[in-house]
């Protein structure tokens, strides 16, 4: 049975007031998360002659059109490097981005088996899909880091930064994961509104296109994009040589956005989990 450990110190108290009780939830109940994540990802890929091979074959089709379009047709320049190169460097944590919000959308509603435990911690339902969807993620990463060190653009003391932009993703996807896994089991059309939504973001997110190539006042703007840091900073990682870091206003920008996100996201999750029992 599965208990909610108790915080009875005031430093954690104040910790759980100002809104990050569900990341704290994620740590106590990590081994039940991890459960969760390696029940999911064989559902997933059951019966499956590749299994969990699919999920790193199928983001390889859209990068070869777009290298296809961008590059050949339209000879649209991305770096120093082949369009490839960099393009794949931030497709593949825009993957990870979109599959894992998707999942952690529809995540509560998936889980209604779950959720309607008394003393299961719901919260941590919609991280589940930022771990089931890193498996393919870390064999897709180590793919493209191997590309880039034979072509050149890699460098090992950047490459271990990806640990930290990962830790990025995941808390922008979480806090993301959390408002709408919350949300859509109250208004069901959540499902249907979200995958034009994410059409949208990846076109303003620099991911086919260099942000280095707006003007100054287009970069600042670009900075309030939570996603462009993320593939910004994998693109630095993977690239050094081609792709700069992220700046120190970047970094600010998106922290100051996701911290307000998660924020927002944990309140109301807290408002509508009342409702969840009358909806499921």
């Amino acid at each position: 049975m599965i208990q909610y450990g108790s915080m009875s110190s005031r430093t954690s108290g104040r910790w759980f007031d100002a809104g990050f009780r569900e990341l704290a939830s994620l740590w106590t109940h990590r081994n039940v998360l991890k459960a969760l994540a390696r029940h999911d990802l064989r559902k997933t890929y059951a019966g499956s002659a590749a299994g969990v091979l699919w999920a790193v074959i199928t983001p390889l089709v859209p990068l070869l059109i777009f290298t296809a379009v961008f590059s050949l047709g339209l000879r649209l320049p991305l770096g120093r490097a082949p369009y490839i190169f960099g393009f794949a460097a931030a497709y593949v944590p825009w993957v990870l981005l979109s599959n894992a919000i998707t999942g952690a959308a529809g995540s509560v509603v998936d889980h209604r088996h779950l959720v309607k435990r008394v003393l299961f911690p719901i919260e941590i339902i919609p991280a589940d899909p930022i771990l089931v969807h890193s498996l393919p993620h870390a064999i897709l990463i180590a793919l493209i880091a191997a590309a880039c060190f034979i072509g050149g653009y890699g460098r090992l003391p950047q490459l271990l930064s990806l640990l930290y932009f990962y830790a990025c993703a995941a808390v922008l996807t979480f806090s993301a994961g959390l408002f709408l896994g919350g949300l859509a089991v109250i208004v069901r059309d959540v499902q249907q509104i979200l995958p034009s939504f994410l059409n949208v973001w990846f076109w303003i997110t620099p991911i086919a296109w260099a942000g280095s190539t707006l003007p100054p006042a287009g970069r600042k703007l670009l900075a309030l994009n939570p996603a462009s840091y993320v593939v910004s900073g994998y693109r630095y990682a993977l690239m050094p040589t081609v792709f700069p870091a992220p700046g120190l206003y970047e970094t600010a920008a998106f922290w100051g956005i996701a911290i307000v996100m998660l924020l927002i996201a944990t309140a109301c999750f807290r408002r509508l989990r009342e409702h969840f029992w009358e909806c499921l």
